[in-house]
């Protein structure tokens, strides 16, 4: 039987599904069961959508990929909100809260850049809404 290989992750998307890894683990072991099954389940949803949106990104024709990279950074951004919001409710203690923040951080500073590179290779005139 003759599989294909998975599809390499770009280095945003590996970034992001690492920090899902280390999420999940504190998600599972660390954070309140009243926390894990509201906030933390939402938190949950919020890295599944991201990697979905890094992908879709990522695979998506040239003309869509600002819009889908505009699309990853706004989750990226909620993400990192409600990160702190589980911070604030005392689920998350705050070495983990900044060892995740950090990394969500700079998935959002490479997320802008390829952002950036992306649309700086765009011929002029073409914009998209």
């Amino acid at each position: 039987m003759n599989t294909a290989p998975p599809p390499r992750l770009s280095s945003v998307g590996a970034k992001i599904l690492a920090t899902y890894v280390e999420w999940h683990v504190i998600l599972t072991r660390h954070v309140p069961k009243g926390l894990r099954y509201s906030l933390g389940i939402k938190i949950d949803s919020l890295f599944a959508e991201l990697v979905a949106g890094v992908s879709r990104a990522q695979f998506s024709p040239e003309s869509e990929r600002p819009m889908r990279l505009s699309e990853a950074i706004g989750i990226n951004d909620t993400l990192k909100f409600m990160l702190y919001a589980l911070f604030e409710l005392k689920g998350i203690d705050e070495r983990k809260f900044i060892a995740l923040s950090e990394k969500t951080e700079e998935a959002g500073r490479m997320l802008y850049g390829w952002k950036k590179k992306v649309e700086s290779m765009r011929p002029p005139g073409k914009t998209h809404g």
